[in-house]
């Protein structure tokens, strides 16, 4: 099986989410889980996928710390 790596270079401890940068969230509680990115109501918030729940970049922003970890992602391979 093939591996993408993605170096997450910010983590919030309380929320459990990593950034890779502004476009790219994941949240680490269990496998991860690429959070979608949009704009709402004028600022940047992240949604969880099948839920409604929102984390503004606000919130985000005051309790993230700097960090350098890298999570491995599978690729999969169509076979034609």
């Amino acid at each position: 099986m093939i591996y993408t790596e993605i170096r997450l270079r910010w983590f919030h401890p309380g929320f459990n989410i990593g950034l890779a940068d502004l476009k790219s969230a994941w949240l680490l509680t269990g496998e991860p889980l690429q959070l979608i990115a949009t704009v709402h109501r004028g600022s940047l918030v992240y949604r969880i996928p099948k839920t409604r729940r929102l984390v503004s970049y606000r919130q985000l922003k005051k309790g993230l710390v700097k960090t350098d970890r890298i999570i491995r992602q599978p690729i999969y391979l169509l076979p034609f």
